[in-house]
């Protein structure tokens, strides 16, 4: 509702606010009743951050840039800030960290009011002049750019031309819901987007990260936290930085499916050496830890980079924050069940049995993006979208820049 509003920069910075409060609530937290109030005020406004920002890097971003920028936005920064957390509430009280968490927060709120509106949501609104304003200062006027600018902005007036004859500027998110429910493409994307949240919850990307260090001390069992935390933590780190690598060499399809697939036999593995290892075993614990390892940093390299990125891309530009919210809230739920449904299946059926039940789920998940995932790379947003439209990548728009272009573009 914000970013419909008001922006994505202006969404951004009012959406911070909230989590200065929380940090202080957090400090002079004095009961379980504040601790719950902090956390369900974080939950909501820290929510749409973290939503608004594969929205708003995809659309800051040229082809080249998009998969490098979303790597580093959505999975560098967060695995090197949770891992300077973990490490910090080791050596500090929470309380102390607490309050440092209110300098990134404060830095979430000021720098957004320094950036230029995203283009593409101007271009939504109809204020194309602007749009190309703000995409020319983001990227400047090479040969390159301007044939994306220009798709950018004829796209956007034909979908506008089409929808919207001769009624209004533009319809309200209402009514372009409506219609966007009528559309095949919607739920071509709809349940593409459902597969890859339950992808992303049975990959165990939350699940594995919040309880990895219990697991690895149960494996080992070493009882030093803060070497787990950095064992875990510097897995997870190393695993978020070769996407950015990788995705220069490797087209979207390849790395998702190639290290998908062997992730997931690691995770087989792992669940079989923990059922057939016995513990006495003097390589039980190296063998264990090893492999969980390799499964978090082939994970995060691969899938995890890929899914993140998908996440930024699939949502047709004019439903970006009704379908952000959408599945947003249908993946935190399906995250928060397997949270919470973890202590009773790991007692009821081990580490093994739930690794190999999430590697099955992970198998058909593939098996289904095999099947229906187009290959996004070097595409614009715009060539995305016109891909579910119309099933296939022949742009339509292209062929008729010059009845679409304004004195403004050539200018």
């Amino acid at each position: 509702m914000v970013t419909e509003k008001v922006g994505r920069r202006r969404a951004i910075a009012i959406l911070s606010l909230p989590m200065i409060l929380t940090w202080i609530m957090l400090y002079f937290a004095r009961s379980f009743a504040i601790l719950v109030a902090s956390r369900v005020i974080v939950g909501i406004s820290y929510g749409g951050v973290i939503l608004l920002t594969y929205v708003t890097t995809a659309e800051y971003t040229t082809t080249k840039q998009r998969a490098a920028f979303v790597t580093i936005v959505t999975a560098v920064g967060p695995s090197i800030g949770t891992a300077l957390g973990h490490v910090l509430s080791i050596l500090m009280h929470w309380r102390t960290v607490a309050l440092i968490g209110i300098i990134p927060t404060a830095l979430s709120i000021v720098l957004p009011l320094f950036w230029v509106e995203s283009p593409s949501w101007l271009a939504s609104k109809g204020r194309f002049e602007e749009s190309m304003a703000a995409y020319r200062e983001l990227h400047g006027r090479s040969e390159a750019t301007e044939v994306e600018l220009k798709l950018l902005v004829n796209f956007e007036k034909t979908k506008q031309n089409e929808f919207t004859p001769n009624k209004k500027l533009y319809l309200s998110m209402f009514e372009k819901i409506i219609l966007a429910l009528k559309q095949m493409y919607f739920w071509k994307i709809s349940l593409l987007v459902a597969v890859i949240s339950v992808y992303r919850v049975a990959g165990g990307r939350i699940l594995y990260n919040t309880l990895a260090i219990t697991m690895l001390q149960e494996m080992t069992e070493n009882s030093n936290i803060l070497m787990s935390t950095l064992l875990v933590d510097g897995f997870i780190v190393t695993g978020s930085i070769l996407p950015v690598y990788l995705f220069r060499k490797m087209k979207t399809r390849t790395l998702l499916f190639l290290f998908g697939l062997t992730s997931n036999i690691v995770l087989i593995v792992l669940s079989a050496c923990l059922y057939y290892i016995p513990r006495e075993n003097v390589y039980f614990a190296w063998v264990c830890s090893s492999l969980l390892a390799f499964y978090f940093i082939i994970a995060y390299a691969g899938p995890y980079a890929v899914l993140e990125l998908l996440l930024s891309e699939l949502y047709p530009l004019e439903l970006k924050s009704f379908c952000t919210f959408l599945y947003g809230t249908f993946a935190g739920f399906a995250t928060f069940l397997s949270i919470k449904l973890a202590p009773t299946m790991f007692d009821s059926m081990g580490y093994h049995g739930v690794f190999l039940l999430n590697a099955t789920i992970v198998f058909l998940c593939l098996g289904y993006l095999w099947f229906y995932l187009p290959e996004t790379k070097g595409r614009t947003l715009q060539e995305i979208e016109q891909y579910f439209r119309n099933g296939n990548f022949d742009n339509d728009i292209d062929l008729n820049l010059e009845q679409c272009e304004s004195d403004d573009l050539v200018a």
